[in-house]
């Protein structure tokens, strides 16, 4: 297998928009030509076509749409404008994105920022406030892989979307390096949600290379990579 390709998700982590009115509208193709409104499918549901693509890594365009996120306490939309970006760290392999070990190849030299992705475990998946959710459990998000190969941390290697959340730390667009951080405890979800900050998860953690057990785990490396091209303020 060819290394360096970008697989393309058109849904969430898999992931389209998050809005206060959760009526879905029809994405915006990159690929296609399209032209019309941007996406915002509420918390990361995707287009049943685009949903039924490739169970591995693919679905059939690069969308445009606004996903949720968290920034300084503050709701955040951002706004996806490319696929993801997953080098495979095996030529075998048939789910080129991981978590459990960091890439060896970025889809750009230089600096990249980090987002990290706040996951609820499939325990408490279904106990948290979809309201804080960017991404449902096993629903793909926009531009997002719908398989993430979870072997290197004990999980299955065709492991489907996470519920999740994003946080970020610092403003920018462009490519952003992801981190994995897994929330066992509903209370410890319920702790950031509220927070909306790194600073918590910290908190939680004690250490961001151990975690705590049954509450959060360690910030966990992956090889994936995703473009926010801007952000905006969350809609109230």
């Amino acid at each position: 297998m060819t290394k360096g390709f970008v697989f393309c998700a058109s849904t969430v982590l898999l992931i389209a928009a998050c809005t206060t009115s959760k009526t879905p509208t029809a994405p915006t193709s990159a690929q296609s030509g399209m032209s019309g409104p941007l996406a915002h499918l509420g918390h990361g549901a995707a287009p049943a076509d685009t949903a039924a693509a490739d169970p591995a890594n693919s679905a059939a365009h690069e969308d445009k749409g606004y996903i949720d996120g968290w920034f300084n306490g503050e709701d955040v939309q951002l706004y996806y404008t490319k696929s993801f970006f997953c080098d495979p760290l095996s030529p075998t392999t048939t789910v080129p994105c991981e978590l459990g070990a960091p890439p060896d190849t970025a889809p750009r030299p230089g600096p990249i920022q980090t987002i990290y992705a706040v996951a609820a475990a499939p325990t408490i998946a279904n106990l948290v406030d979809p309201a804080t959710l960017a991404c449902r459990a096993g629903t793909p998000c926009l531009n997002h892989p719908l398989m993430i190969d979870l072997s290197r941390i004990g999980g299955s290697p065709t492991a489907g979307p996470a519920a999740h959340n994003h946080i970020l730390t610092s403003r920018g667009g462009g490519w952003f390096h992801t981190v994995n951080i897994r929330v066992f405890s509903l209370a410890a979800w319920n702790e950031i949600a509220a927070a909306k900050t790194l600073d918590k998860v910290r908190q939680l953690q004690g250490d961001p290379n151990v975690g705590t057990p049954g509450v959060i785990s360690a910030d966990t490396p992956t090889n994936i990579f995703f473009f926010i091209a801007s952000w905006r303020p969350g809609q109230e």
